[in-house]
């Protein structure tokens, strides 16, 4: 028997697999994990998710967030190849590029209701833009 295959060539997130205890999905480029398009963060409350680039640059946002503030924001750019890890309760997000491709892995269960989307300042999307074209300059 022949092993499935999987593929997502279209803008955005597809979801490729599924089973009872967690997912792979393939994230390419679309318009608000763009440099100009960043402003918010998310965090899954029951899951860790895995990511791993494939093809092309990206930075992995991470930060730490106290009564509704972020602080510690960091960007990291992926290695293709390398894992990179987001532990549940980590505020995260992607900046990405048209060529990106990142594939990733989490817990079958994830959904918005058990996660949370949050807007940075416009002072802080400004520094991570400044800081994301900086790094993917590169």
């Amino acid at each position: 028997m022949k092993p499935e295959i999987f593929e997502n060539n279209a803008e955005g997130i597809k979801q490729v697999y599924r089973n009872d205890e967690w997912s792979v999905s393939i994230k390419n480029w679309k318009p608000d994990n763009d440099i100009a398009g960043v402003e918010k963060l998310e965090i899954h409350y029951t899951t860790d998710e895995q990511f791993v680039l494939v093809g092309g640059k990206a930075l992995l946002i991470t930060a730490d967030e106290k009564d509704g503030a972020f602080y510690n924001i960091e960007l990291t750019p992926m290695e293709i190849g390398k894992v990179a890890h987001v532990g549940m309760g980590q505020w995260f997000y992607s900046i990405t590029q048209k060529d990106s491709k990142i594939v990733y892995i989490q817990r079958s269960d994830c959904s918005m209701e058990n996660s949370e989307i949050r807007y940075m300042t416009p002072e802080q999307v400004r520094a991570v833009q400044a800081e994301a074209a900086r790094l993917l300059a590169d």
